[in-house]
């Protein structure tokens, strides 16, 4: 992975703490409960995912200083964004807002800020408002951010077609976001034309729960073949009932090193 004179040092080491040398990465996402009020379980599976040896975690503030220690091998990609739940009916607009700055975040031990943005939803100057000026004062300080980029937002106020995610991950790249994570628009073979036009690494979410776990490892798989710099995935890892075993096989997938 190649950056430019213009990257701070701090920003090139944080990088390599979630990418290997092959420039690709395994992540596994576990902010899900700061919204939803369940979610990834605690205890015990953690320390499951953690021992499959994950490249990177997304985490909210809470699990970022519980498991500080069990996770303390991966690169840890902070949740900064969110305030609004699922307990009630389901927004139809952006009602996000920054929780916690980027000094806070290096204070924890963040190696990466992610947050969501929504291009082509009717407010989205909101969400991209908030990538921009997160990622101008994360710049200073040398700390990378992560854009969920989800076009016309969860409603897909556009389609999530293959140009229209390509396009949002480039308005992401264009706003400073150092790492891009989006849908997978179809078979995983369409995600080399968002890749392409990207001229950041882009890494595709797992979404809803996949039918078996051999269709997890199939989509990673076939992500990083059409170019992707890895997978971000979330329920389809911690609603396994061996995340370790699947972790494994995810960063086998990822990585190239073994089969299956």
């Amino acid at each position: 992975m190649q950056y430019t004179s213009a990257v701070g040092a701090g920003k090139v080491r944080r990088m390599r703490r979630m990418f290997g040398a092959d420039g690709r990465s395994l992540f596994v996402a576990m902010d899900h409960a700061a919204y939803m009020g369940q979610g990834p379980p605690l205890g015990e599976p953690m320390h499951e995912i953690a021992a499959g040896r994950p490249d990177g975690v997304l985490v909210t503030w809470h699990l970022a200083r519980a498991y500080a220690d069990a996770f303390a091998g991966a690169g840890l990609v902070l949740r900064v964004d969110g305030g609004s739940s699922e307990l009630g009916e389901r927004a139809t607009s952006d009602l996000n807002a920054m929780l916690h700055r980027a000094e806070e975040a290096v204070k924890i031990g963040a190696d990466c800020l992610v947050v969501l943005a929504f291009p082509g939803a009717p407010d989205e100057d909101k969400s991209l408002t908030r990538l921009a000026r997160l990622c101008s004062e994360a710049e200073m300080l040398g700390l990378p951010v992560m854009a969920e980029m989800i076009p016309g937002g969860w409603g897909q106020a556009v389609p999530w077609t293959v140009e229209n995610v390509a396009r949002a991950a480039r308005i992401g790249a264009e706003l400073g976001a150092d790492i891009i994570k989006t849908v997978c628009p179809g078979p995983p073979a369409e995600f080399a034309q968002v890749v392409e036009t990207c001229p950041v690494p882009v890494v595709a979410l797992g979404g809803p729960k996949m039918k078996t776990e051999d269709d997890v490892v199939a989509v990673a798989r076939g992500v990083v073949e059409a170019g992707g710099a890895g997978v971000a995935f979330g329920r389809n890892v911690w609603g396994s009932e061996k995340p370790r075993q699947l972790v494994e096989r995810l960063r086998d997938a990822v990585h190239g090193t073994t089969g299956d």
